[in-house]
């Protein structure tokens, strides 16, 4: 049985790349992530692959979690390198061939109705560009050549995958199981940060329902896209279980004590202007479409109350 390699990207939190896991077989490699893209992290990842004796002109697939492009930002590299074979969930392969389209699944329109102030006045489109400006890990486009949906199998290398849909940070967000060897590519959905999720991404639905489908299977060892290896499944999703819960709680506490206006929950959950318009909005309305679900709240307004 092959190792899987992991090279970890320069720190777990944005703006750093995604971790890559690469795998060799008797046609070459295959990377599963491709990275963020730009210069700085491009040049990071080859010289990385080469120390390893791996290298970038032997990659024939490329295996993408989701559309993001601290995951698959690098792939422009690759294609000139390479020409891999691109494969990605068949609900995030519009975004892969369209990045404006990530627009919409991340909500981020959604803002300019609580903190027009600070709102983008170009449809969103300066969304894109945060990551060429600030990160430095600029957004890429990529034709998939195959689309895999829940419970498609995966042959890479030595290892039988099976395809999980696991939503919540992105709408087609796919996570990797090898049953028999008892492993899991969790991508962003486990790590060691709890990644930011929207209500067309999955929301916090979605996000608790991707971390119990993970739960219910026999894992010794979890990849994840930001951070280390993790080897207590248990622990791990606990932690991200509680985080996200913890976030619900504090809303209906607050709530408990009287009606609040969207805009002030959002302050109250995110004190730092630069996470309220984004993810702060996206977060909130994704815990209160659930809370509405489950009858919990109502809204009227923008006022959200408690139902007692």
């Amino acid at each position: 049985m092959n190792d899987l390699i992991m090279i970890k990207g320069e720190r777990p939190l944005w703006p750093s790349s995604s971790n890559v896991l690469i795998i060799r077989d008797k046609d070459g490699l295959i990377m599963i992530e491709a990275g963020c893209g730009g210069e700085k992290f491009s040049k990071r990842l080859v010289s990385k692959m080469r120390s390893q004796n791996l290298m970038p002109e032997k990659v024939h697939t490329v295996v993408l979690s989701h559309a993001h492009p601290d995951h698959m930002g690098g792939i422009t590299t690759f294609l000139k390198i390479s020409e891999p074979m691109v494969i990605i969930s068949e609900i995030d392969a519009p975004s892969a061939r369209n990045n404006k389209l990530l627009i919409d699944s991340f909500n981020v329109l959604m803002g300019n109705n609580y903190f027009p102030e600070l709102g983008f006045k170009d449809s969103g489109v300066n969304l894109l560009t945060l990551f060429e400006t600030v990160s430095k890990c600029p957004m890429a486009t990529a034709e998939p050549d195959k689309t895999v949906r829940e419970g498609d199998k995966l042959q890479l290398g030595d290892y039988l995958f099976e395809v999980l849909h696991t939503p919540g940070h992105s709408p087609g967000h796919i996570s990797l199981v090898d049953q028999e060897e008892k492993i899991c590519y969790a991508g962003d959905v486990i790590g060691e940060v709890v990644a930011w999720y929207s209500p067309s991404s999955g929301g916090a639905i979605g996000y608790l329902s991707s971390l119990e489908k993970i739960e219910r299977f026999e894992l010794e060892k979890i990849y994840p896209a930001h951070g280390e290896i993790i080897t207590d499944k248990k622990k791990a999703i606990n932690r991200i279980r509680g985080k996200i819960l913890e976030r619900e709680n504090y809303i209906l506490k607050e709530l408990e004590k009287s009606p609040v206006h969207f805009r002030e929950m959002v302050e109250k959950l995110y004190p730092s202007p630069n996470q309220q318009f984004f993810p702060g909005v996206q977060i909130l309305e994704s815990h209160l479409v659930k809370l509405e679900e489950e009858k919990k709240i109502t809204r009227k307004n923008h006022l959200i109350s408690l139902i007692k």
